[in-house]
């Protein structure tokens, strides 16, 4: 456009752009414009969680994480082609293939308490209950710093509802729609991502038991700081 404005050639318009520093980008693509009183509810959150920004904060943090293991996980690999040589073409997969959701409890100090959730049943109020009973006396026999003092601050990245009586006295980091780039702590996916790049990512499985004991690998061989780095 610019080069038909001042009748010169296209290569010499983009010459000029790039002396002056120019690069093309294209438009960013997001999933949702966040309204008025989005936007609002993120600035609040972000405020509150910098006067919060310290290291005792940082130690009373506990995160709720949900993750689907699929018994059949893809490997993407990187190819050396020719350059008119065309990529492999695999179809997308399955959304209802098999696959087991495991929920994680865990803080700065160490994994506090995991679950999987049997193939056969649905989320109820009920297992939830049980679930929270179960990950409460664990933590009650950690001596960790969000255990004394103020209290924990649980993070819910999970779709489970944590309106239980030894949850109601519980600080609780809000969940920020459509703005991962906000998130009020990094945490957000670290456990899931470390556990696809480190030790699903290839692998296939033919029963949830196979599944499990990946999952329990991956437990084992992650080391003491691995909890630290992800708050």
């Amino acid at each position: 456009k610019v080069a038909q404005e001042l009748n010169v050639n296209h290569s010499m318009v983009i010459q000029n752009w790039k002396q002056i520093g120019k690069v093309t980008k294209l438009d960013k693509w997001v999933p949702n414009e966040l309204t008025e009183s989005q936007k609002k509810h993120c600035f609040e959150v972000a405020s509150l969680t910098l006067c919060n920004k310290s290291q005792l904060f940082l130690d009373r943090i506990m995160i709720c994480d949900e993750k689907w293991i699929s018994y059949h996980n893809w490997q993407w690999q990187a190819l050396w082609l020719d350059r008119e040589e065309v990529p492999k073409r695999f179809p997308k997969p399955n959304l209802h293939q098999k696959k087991v959701m495991v929920t994680v409890w865990w803080s700065a100090a160490c994994l506090i308490h995991y679950g999987f959730l049997n193939p056969s049943k649905t989320i109820t109020s009920e297992n939830n209950a049980q679930q929270i009973d179960e990950m409460h006396r664990k933590l009650q026999r950690l001596k960790l710093a969000l255990v004394n003092g103020k209290g924990p601050v649980l993070r819910n990245n999970s779709q489970l509802q944590l309106h239980h009586e030894c949850l109601l006295q519980k600080k609780f980091l809000p969940h920020l729609p459509y703005s991962p780039d906000l998130s009020p702590i990094p945490a957000d996916f670290y456990f899931s991502k470390h556990l696809d790049n480190s030790f699903s990512q290839g692998k296939c499985f033919s029963n949830q038991q196979e599944a499990e004991n990946i999952f329990q690998e991956f437990i084992e061989s992650i080391s003491t700081d691995f909890y630290t780095r992800g708050i």
